[in-house]
């Protein structure tokens, strides 16, 4: 994992809890019980994508505002923060019945995202995602979208 500067620091010395005018800053700001799902923490909260591309889309959104994936550095804090992202993705989708066998899980990669605020996508079925959103936008082959996530379910 690289990050952007060639400074090794964390996430913590590098970001902002909260940024103006950020549509996630302001969404994790509301709390509301209708729009963030469980489980949550105090690292991340869960909501549903507003254009979902299967039956189930979920956005696992990182508390503290980081501008992408691409800002983390390749210590135990930015490491733990992913881990625990990907896992809580995984328990909202077993929650809701998804075959993890059949799942997407990726994180938008400069400069192809429209927000720029690190969110970890959670997709399944993907085996019924459009033929573009399978094959292009959310393949790990293909796109950078899931490299860091890919990269980190294979570590294990």
């Amino acid at each position: 994992m690289t990050g952007e500067s060639p400074t090794n620091t964390n996430i913590a010395e590098t970001t902002n809890t909260r940024v103006k005018n950020c549509i996630f800053c302001d969404l994790i700001a509301a709390n509301d019980p209708n729009t963030i799902l469980e489980p949550r923490s105090d690292q991340f909260v869960i909501i549903k994508d507003i254009k979902p591309v299967a039956t189930h889309h979920f956005l696992v959104l990182c508390d503290k505002h980081i501008k992408s994936a691409k800002s983390l550095q390749p210590n135990e804090q930015d490491c733990n923060l992913l881990k625990s992202m990907v896992a809580a993705a995984k328990q909202i989708l077993l929650n809701n019945g998804c075959d993890l066998n059949d799942t997407r899980m990726g994180f938008h990669w400069p400069p192809f995202y429209s927000i720029g605020h690190m969110h970890l996508h959670a997709i399944s079925p993907a085996s019924s995602m459009s033929v573009f959103n399978r094959l292009v936008a959310f393949n790990p082959s293909f796109s950078r979208l899931c490299a860091k996530t890919y990269w980190l379910q294979r570590q294990k």
